[in-house]
């Protein structure tokens, strides 16, 4: 049977796709988002900010998936600390408070990156797999972090699952998707997307214990060489990606 879920950052462009997914797949999908988001099984206009919003938005939901965040490129103080600290903690609680069984929080292949970059020439050096742990590189990084860190603790202390999805790199423009060509990398640790959708399909529709929390990264084929290592997504929750960079993105 189709799940209720709510998805935070729904107008995104990562959002909009996941959605998709979700309700081609028969689930009803609750857009939670500041800006109005059509096509959505229902829309709510309200910021992660808002406590009493995200809680009462919550509210019979059998899963959480939560995007909402500012990206990368904005100021720690001025624009990352209150939605990716303030806000995901509301979240969090939210699925606490209204006993929702399951998130999925958005992390970032970003946590990582501080294993493999060499300063002079910011290209992997191997396969990074889920138990070398992180090594941030920026404050964006180290939000992601803390969304992985809380989401073990409630998952641990509430009995929640919990699954912390790495990210790669996912086009959000135009710019974004040439940067991500340019980079020597970037078409291996890539994301489309479809693949985007068909990962949190799987992350909402496979069955897992009770309070069990896991860390996985998300991303497409890789072009050249795997930097990411796919094998827990695989065993855990059967994903397969089918895109290989410059397939499933709609920039370029």
């Amino acid at each position: 049977m189709g799940k209720s879920i709510l998805l935070t950052g729904a107008a995104g462009g990562v959002g909009q796709a996941i959605g998709a997914a979700l309700m081609d797949a028969d689930h009803q999908v609750v857009a939670f988002d500041r800006l109005e988001t059509p096509g959505f099984t229902r829309s709510i206009v309200a910021d992660i900010l808002d406590r009493h919003a995200v809680l009462e938005a919550a509210q019979g939901m059998d899963v959480i998936i939560h995007l909402a965040a500012a990206p990368d490129e904005a100021d720690f103080i001025d624009e990352l600390l209150e939605p990716n600290i303030r806000g995901l903690y509301h979240v969090c609680d939210a699925a606490r408070a209204r006993s929702v069984p399951r998130l999925v929080l958005a992390s970032s292949v970003q946590v990582v990156t501080g294993h493999s970059l060499r300063a002079s020439s910011h290209s992997f050096k191997k396969l990074i797999k889920i138990e070398d742990g992180p090594r941030v590189v920026n404050h964006y990084a180290l939000t992601k972090l803390w969304a992985e860190g809380i989401g073990e603790m409630y998952s641990r202390v509430h009995n929640m699952t919990v699954i912390a999805a790495r990210l790669g790199w996912l086009p959000r423009s135009v710019e974004h998707a040439e940067a991500l060509r340019s980079s020597t990398w970037g078409p291996d640790v890539y994301l489309s997307h479809g693949d985007a959708g068909l990962f949190f399909q799987t992350c909402v529709e496979t069955k897992l214990d009770e309070g069990r929390f896991e860390i996985l990264f998300a991303r497409s084929k890789s072009a050249n060489v795997d930097r990411l290592d796919l094998e827990p997504s695989r065993r855990i929750l059967g994903y397969e990606p089918r895109d290989t960079w410059p397939e499933g993105q709609p920039f370029i």
